[in-house]
């Protein structure tokens, strides 16, 4: 075998695989900007519609949880369908990979819907039940950030999981009606910062 014809090392076939993932990562992800932007305008419209409409005993009004929770469908529709378009670009294993976490966000929420059913359905009610109706669901959106990032090796979406997944903990202790300004101001922001960061490096590229 001649010189030019040396197989790559094991850090030289890894970088190839890795510049090939960014590549299409990058030619697939136009809608970033989009997604995060999306999930912060859901966050910060909605948990603020939440908060100017809580009750007396910490329930939101039914028409703050139908703005929020039309919000949120709303974001959740446009995250799987994204999830789905970057799916039908990719083939063999990155597609199915893609097709799957796309398939994991209906999942869960769906899992989640059933288990404010359970919650409702045992009669629990009073402010505990708001804390949990508000971390049950955004813990799962900061559970698949971070295992979408992990799977691209994407790392502002990576750390953009963990930053939800810190905002629920403080959001949750400090407890109804404030934790959903909490959630719109950190959480919300948190999604609005990293897409104007998403759009600040296409920019420079």
């Amino acid at each position: 075998m001649g010189e030019d014809e040396k197989s790559p090392t094991p850090a030289e076939s890894w970088a190839i695989i890795d510049a090939q993932r960014r590549q299409v990562r990058e030619s697939l992800s136009s809608d970033d900007r989009m997604l995060y932007g999306i999930w912060g305008l859901a966050w910060g419209i909605g948990y603020v519609a939440m908060f100017f409409t809580v009750g007396p005993e910490g329930e939101p009004h039914l028409l703050g949880g139908s703005i929020f929770g039309g919000l949120i469908v709303a974001a959740l529709v446009f995250t799987v369908v994204h999830s789905e378009r970057r799916a039908s670009g990719l083939g063999g294993a990155g597609g199915r990979m893609n097709a799957r976490l796309g398939t994991a966000w209906g999942a869960s929420f769906g899992a989640s819907f059933f288990i404010y059913g359970g919650m409702f359905s045992a009669g629990l009610e009073g402010e505990g039940v708001g804390v949990v109706a508000n971390g049950l669901p955004c813990l799962v959106v900061a559970c698949l950030f971070m295992a979408s990032g992990a799977a691209w090796n994407d790392t502002r979406q990576y750390r953009l999981g963990i930053w939800i997944a810190v905002v629920v903990a403080i959001a949750s202790v400090t407890g109804v009606p404030y934790l959903y300004l909490v959630m719109a101001g950190l959480g919300g922001g948190g999604f609005l910062v990293a897409a104007l960061a998403d759009y600040l490096d296409r920019r420079r590229a």
